[in-house]
């Protein structure tokens, strides 16, 4: 009982940790994106409207605004 009840707390918190580390990604994503949208003069995207996305879209978002912020620098 008790090598189930420290695999338990042990699967709890690699969890929290989990959660925690994906939200920091997800949080400098946005954060990213948004000084990105400022910089190019774009709309800014909502809260909701990025939430809903993964962060591999996020990513790819956030590589779309690098370009066109390279791209007009150039």
């Amino acid at each position: 009982m008790y090598d189930q009840r420290l695999k338990a707390q042990r699967d709890y918190q690699w969890g929290l940790d989990s959660a925690r580390e994906k939200g920091r990604q997800e949080g400098e994503l946005l954060g990213k994106i948004r000084i990105l949208q400022e910089l190019l003069g774009d709309e800014p995207s909502t809260p909701e409207n990025l939430d809903e996305r993964t962060i591999g879209e996020l990513s790819e978002i956030l590589a779309d605004l690098q370009q066109r912020l390279r791209s007009r620098d150039s």
